[in-house]
């Protein structure tokens, strides 16, 4: 057998205080990402500023410790530009200190994903991101439940996060109960379209997970069941676009596997045909199609949204506005910039629009080939190598890129992270990529498959 085909288990010492500390730091850490509204429901503004303070410091003592600087030098000249970029933007901005600080709190971001990516290999973060989509879906599934059967009612943040004792609009509650109603649900995260960003995740990892059988088989058929259940139960037609790019992608991968260069181009150019069709279909055909999804044809304010975004970005096409993120209230132009029903809202609902506005064309530009080069990176490491294990990556990159031409959360906490983690692993060298199999991933999977199906054999009597 070949050394390359070879089958190997590296075995962990799940019992060591160094496995331990960096597992659970990576399980919080990943949960207050992507449950920040929980955090300032639950502890307010202060406590998860003393959260992410630890959690900072922790995470920045564990990757000195280590010696990250093999990682540290795989960081992409792209990520260099663009934060040379938005410090640009920060020092021509109106609010230069408030942007300067942004800039900051954007590089502590990602240094988190920095140390996700030179602590854990593929297989670890499969994990940690398993496990905490599990514990998100579960917990709103009875969150939920508790609001609905029990309480009969909405639940309101113990920090309230509106002025005053009236309630402005119901999207303040932190959940509204409406589990049994029909109508969507918020879950711990506080918010619908958020739930389902985690559930997308959280399908995509359960999937693989079972697929490599990495977990006793119940447990990922329960993930995958409660992540299809938040799914339905939180109605994001965003989200639902991108899990369909998921599944085509997918497929994809899967056929052009093992396949000379010319079928496999082949397969990409009819997937980017198909895909472009469907896009601009759907975009011509946006006010019947969101119609006919329970929708409002304007995608609940979207392009309101975008109107009033694509004005700002023509004042200052150049050099944006300053990097902010996340818009900060109170700061001019986004003050009052877009209402619905009582309720302001602070991102462009587009990453790309948002990362114009604030960074300018350069800092779009260089966003855009950072994605782009991550993506050829992402998807090369999937077709090449026989594990479905290397799927995830990619799987994952392409629902957060789907997703993000209707919201922003690349651009800030869990987004920002995986991002980061994904252009920096992917330039791993090969050699720390797991043993490649004999057979394809297409083969491997119908195999098992039909070995599951099977009836166990009868002994005779």
């Amino acid at each position: 057998m070949d050394p390359i085909t070879r089958p190997i288990r590296v075995i962990y010492d799940t019992k060591s205080w160094e496995y331990r500390s960096k597992t659970w730091l990576a399980y919080l850490g990943v949960f207050g990402l992507a449950c920040g509204d929980t955090l300032r429901y639950t502890i307010g503004w202060t406590g998860m500023g003393i959260w992410s303070g630890i959690l900072f410091i922790a995470t920045l003592w564990m990757l000195v410790k280590s010696n990250p600087m093999e990682t540290i030098k795989r960081i992409p000249w792209t990520m260099i530009a663009l934060y040379a970029a938005l410090l640009l933007s920060a020092a021509l901005s109106n609010y230069w200190l408030f942007s300067a600080g942004a800039v900051v709190v954007s590089a502590i971001t990602a240094t988190f994903g920095l140390w996700l990516a030179h602590a854990f290999d593929w297989r670890h973060l499969l994990r940690i991101f398993a496990n905490v989509a599990r514990f998100v879906l579960g917990s709103s599934l009875l969150f939920e439940f508790y609001a609905a059967a029990i309480l009969h009612g909405r639940i309101l943040p113990f920090f309230k996060n509106f002025e005053g004792d009236v309630v402005p609009a119901k999207a303040y509650y932190w959940t509204q109960g409406n589990l049994f109603n029909g109508d969507r649900i918020q879950g711990i995260v506080g918010n619908a379209n958020l739930l389902a960003y985690v559930a997308m995740i959280g399908l995509i990892v359960f999937a693989i997970e079972f697929a490599i059988i990495g977990m006793s088989r119940w447990i990922s058929v329960a993930s995958i069941a409660a992540a299809i259940l938040c799914l339905s139960l939180s109605k994001s037609v965003g989200i639902g676009f991108a899990l369909a790019a998921v599944a085509v992608s997918a497929l994809v991968s899967l056929a052009a596997e093992g396949q000379p260069k010319e079928v496999r181009h082949r397969y990409y150019r009819v997937a980017w045909v198909a895909a472009s069709v469907f896009a601009i279909a759907v975009w011509l055909l946006r006010g019947e199609i969101f119609t006919a999804l329970g929708k409002s044809p304007d995608m609940t304010g979207r392009t309101m949204i975008w109107k009033k975004v694509l004005g700002l970005i023509w004042e200052k096409p150049f050099q944006g506005y300053g990097w902010l993120s996340y818009w900060m209230p109170g700061v001019e132009p986004y003050e009052g910039l877009v209402v619905i029903n009582k309720v302001s809202y602070y991102q462009a609902h587009n990453a790309f629009l948002d990362m114009w506005l604030q960074g300018g064309i350069l800092a779009l530009i260089i966003f855009v080939v950072m994605l782009f080069i991550t993506f050829v990176k992402l998807w090369q490491l999937a077709v090449r190598h026989t594990s479905s294990l290397y799927l995830w990556p990619i799987l994952v990159f392409i629902g957060l890129i789907v997703q993000n031409f209707t919201e922003s959360r690349l651009l800030s906490e869990l987004g920002w992270v995986l991002l980061t983690l994904f252009v920096v692993k992917v330039r791993e060298p090969v050699e720390m990529l797991e043993p490649l199999g004999r057979s394809p991933k297409r083969v491997r999977l119908l195999y098992r498959g039909l070995r599951r199906n099977q009836s166990p054999p009868r002994k005779d009597r």
